[in-house]
């Protein structure tokens, strides 16, 4: 079933001090019967008008009333809304959350709504939306749908050109707009796919910046991930710890040691800095070369990549120049200047060689494939490169702060008086760096319990992308099936009707194609769209009518199930006929399974339908008017 409903169960036109119309409506068929000339038009329009249509070439009789109230079934909920008549037709409609009794007895409980939208207040389209529970919908161009051109399949004026398939509008017509208008209100535009595109582009936005951040952490420390947890570092710190205890015990045993084997200890220590210090300078002067060789081979890559694209942009070009020029023809050889023999049809001028326009074409085919290969492989290099620098670049400065330890120390030992003094000096500064050390590690604890939840998160936004990724595909292949399953139904419904006609219009009897265009905003029987002025009409009904018919009972569908019909036999014709459609179409309801509702205004009502409960209000004889002023 369709998932949006809107029904009219009562309206009022109020003009003059009092109610020139007020009339009780039901769900189903509804006729207002009538002469011509007796307003029945008058009401179909101001009907609209409180359901938020924009009109602005208003009659003497409509300009003469103040306001129109109607009590409307939305989805089962009553509301009653309220809009005075203005010249310009943009006035603010006022909504009452109950029934049209209560609303005319209350001046309070009334809510203001503009027919545009504003920073501070929703407009009366977005509020009706939300009640009908339907998506807001914006064109290509950022426009939203409103309820005015919901109306325009909605409501089946007498004003609009028969040829044209929508309610004719002047201000806010565009191809995107028709469009956007019947895609929507048969469920089978692109919307969800749309929202569902607009949530990818946001969990990658997620998922970019959380990999960003835990790269950020990765590079602090040395791109090693298997040692960024918390037991890895508490490992560290209490192993850092446990060398400071050593130095301190060190330094009290050094206090307590005769001289001599203090020179003795000094000496070795002389030894082994001087060791140290050269294979520090060593690993130093390696991993700098490494990253130096590394480095000109990213830029080499670079170069060559920058190369790659500029061969692919002049094959691209010499593709396109061959193929509207064609191949260049000599008649003297480039090379010697001497003048060449004639070639055959379709050979080279040069090598006599024959010429395959499809063997070109799959030589570009080869050449571009060739290209793209080579650009994707130069580009894993150069982040396999990229790869290697940061990590050479992460160790450097820990090979850099260990050097200038153990050079200070040396130093130390150099200029100390004696040689106890200089240990216990080297003692002191290497306790005071591994304290640093400690301090250093209990600020990345912070990192560490982040980079947790950081991965957790990156985990849950892939998730995301995935069923978003799996959702989008499962939508478009829906949408494609929709698509040629809504129209297959409207057009075999509009045959049905055309069939039914009763023999006026040739093309009718038999029809094989029934189309109709929403961009275009056209119909067409068997590639026609001209016909006999009343036959247009009959086209015209036949379509708008199907496609509410069908829309009713489709669960996609956003069509409120609300159909408006203004005398359905225009255009001159017979009356017998415009009965045989009123028949056809009461037939058609009598098969919807949902609830809906058509109004429709005729001045032929069929014998068997006058009288019955399907008709509102009385028969509108001539000289009587539907607004008793």
């Amino acid at each position: 079933m369709s998932r949006a409903k809107l029904f009219i169960n009562h309206f009022s036109v109020y003009a003059l001090s009092k109610y020139v119309y007020d009339q009780e409506f039901h769900s189903g068929v509804n006729i207002i019967r009538g002469e011509n000339g007796t307003g029945k038009s008058t009401i179909m329009d101001l009907i609209c008008y409180v359901l938020g249509a924009e009109i602005t070439d208003w009659t003497q009789e409509q300009l003469k009333c103040d306001y129109v109230i109607a009590e409307l079934s939305i989805n089962e909920h009553i509301v009653t809304l309220k809009r005075n008549i203005t010249a310009t037709g943009q006035e603010r409609v006022l909504f009452f959350d109950g029934d049209i009794a209560r609303a005319r007895s209350s001046d309070e409980g009334w809510t203001k709504f503009p027919m545009r939208r504003n920073q501070d207040t929703h407009s009366f389209s977005q509020h009706l939306f939300e009640l009908l529970n339907l998506p807001r919908h914006q064109t290509d161009d950022s426009k939203n749908l409103t309820m005015h051109q919901m109306l325009r399949l909605m409501y089946v004026d007498q004003l609009s050109a028969t040829n044209k398939l929508l309610k004719e509008e002047v201000r806010y017509d565009n191809v995107t707009t028709r469009r956007a208008i019947g895609e929507y209100l048969l469920g089978i535009d692109t919307l969800e796919a749309y929202n569902l595109r607009q949530d990818l582009i946001e969990s990658n936005k997620t998922f970019e910046k959380l990999n960003a951040e835990l790269n950020a952490i990765y590079r602090m420390f040395g791109h090693d991930e298997t040692l960024i947890n918390l037991k890895s570092l508490n490992s560290e710190i209490s192993k850092v710890n446990s060398d400071i205890a050593e130095l301190e015990k060190k330094r009290i045993e050094v206090k307590s040691t005769a001289m001599e084997q203090v020179s003795e200890d000094v000496a070795k220590r002389v030894k082994s800095l001087v060791k140290e210090i050269s294979a520090l300078a060593s690993t130093l002067s390696t991993l700098k070369a490494s990253r130096d060789t590394v480095s000109a081979e990213l830029r080499e890559t670079s170069a060559f990549i920058q190369s790659l694209e500029y061969r692919k942009n002049s094959l691209a070009q010499s593709q396109v120049t061959y193929s509207n020029l064609g191949a260049i023809s000599f008649k003297y050889c480039p090379s010697c200047l001497e003048k060449l023999e004639a070639s055959e049809v379709n050979s080279c001028c040069l090598c006599q060689s024959p010429k395959n326009d499809s063997d070109k074409d799959f030589a570009y085919s080869q050449l571009f494939n060739e290209l793209n290969f080579q650009i994707k492989e130069s580009q894993k290099l150069m982040e396999s490169f990229q790869g290697d620098i940061a990590l050479i670049e992460s160790k450097i400065p820990l090979i850099n702060q260990t050097m200038s330890h153990s050079k200070a120390e040396l130093n130390t030992i150099y200029v100390s008086n004696d040689d106890k003094d200089a240990i216990l000096q080297n003692l002191s500064t290497e306790i005071g760096f591994c304290q640093s050390q400690v301090l250093t590690l209990e600020d990345k604890k912070e990192q560490v319990s982040k980079v947790e939840l950081l991965q957790a998160k990156k985990a849950k936004a892939q998730e995301q992308i995935i069923k978003i990724q799996e959702r989008l595909e499962r939508v478009s292949i829906l949408q494609e099936n929709r698509y040629v399953s809504v129209y297959g139904s409207i057009e075999s419904k509009a045959k049905g009707l055309l069939m039914l006609d009763g023999g006026y219009e040739t093309a009718f009897e038999e029809p094989e194609d029934v189309t109709f265009d929403f961009a275009k905003d056209k119909m067409f029987v068997n590639g026609r769209s001209k016909f006999s002025a009343s036959s247009m009409v009959v086209m015209k009904n036949s379509i708008r009518f199907s496609i509410f018919a069908h829309a009713s009972d489709d669960t996609y569908a956003r069509f409120p199930n609300l159909i408006l019909m203004d005398n359905v036999e225009d255009k001159g014709m017979r009356e017998e006929r415009s009965q045989n459609f009123q028949r056809n179409m009461v037939d058609v309801c009598g098969t919807i399974q949902n609830d809906f509702q058509l109004i429709y205004t005729t001045s032929m009502i069929a014998e068997e339908l006058e009288g019955t409960t399907m008709c509102v209000g009385p028969f509108y004889s001539k000289g009587s008017h539907t607004l008793e002023f």
